[in-house]
């Protein structure tokens, strides 16, 4: 199966942040988290935490953790006892993932981690942003849909010096 172009920018950009922008329906959560299910395939045992991250659990569970379980089932790599479903987590190849909702401030404090994906990263607010990179090691990943003209992406994360942006 082909991959999007979303997918090699994910998997082959060094920038501590990537920024993927695109319309409804354009392949980027899919591809952003087939790229990190294929990064814990390659990088066992490594104890990274990848947090993904939603403003609404509801939201969450029906878009990027459907996305995730239906890679995992796809490439036969699913397994029950590897997903904590009353901690919304997926333990693959010595690496967690996490599915959180920032809908209560306190979600986000206090959490580290090693990559931190927040899907429809619009729906947060600047300082949801900032507490979450605080305490993101490694990388951040963010998708967005370009519906609102002024954004606190716009104006505080693109402009990062280790930020790249790639638009579908």
């Amino acid at each position: 199966m082909k991959q999007p172009s979303t997918y090699y920018h994910c998997k082959e950009s060094k920038a501590r942040v990537q920024v993927h922008q695109g319309g409804t329906r354009s392949g980027k959560t899919y591809s952003i988290c087939t790229a990190l299910i294929e990064w814990a395939c390659t990088h066992p045992n490594s104890k990274a935490v990848i947090t993904i991250v939603r403003k609404t659990y509801p939201a969450l569970r029906a878009s990027v953790m459907r996305d995730f379980i239906e890679i995992l089932q796809k490439e036969n790599i699913y397994r029950e006892e590897n997903h904590n479903k009353s901690d919304s987590s997926y333990r693959l190849f010595g690496n967690l993932f996490e599915f959180v909702s920032i809908d209560a401030p306190q979600k986000i404090r206090g959490r580290k981690r090693t990559v931190c994906f927040i899907n429809e990263a619009n729906e947060l607010t600047y300082e949801d942003w900032q507490q979450l990179i605080l305490r993101t090691t490694d990388k951040m990943i963010i998708d967005f849909n370009p519906s609102d003209t002024f954004s606190w992406i716009y104006d505080y994360v693109l402009p990062r010096d280790d930020a790249d942006f790639y638009q579908t």
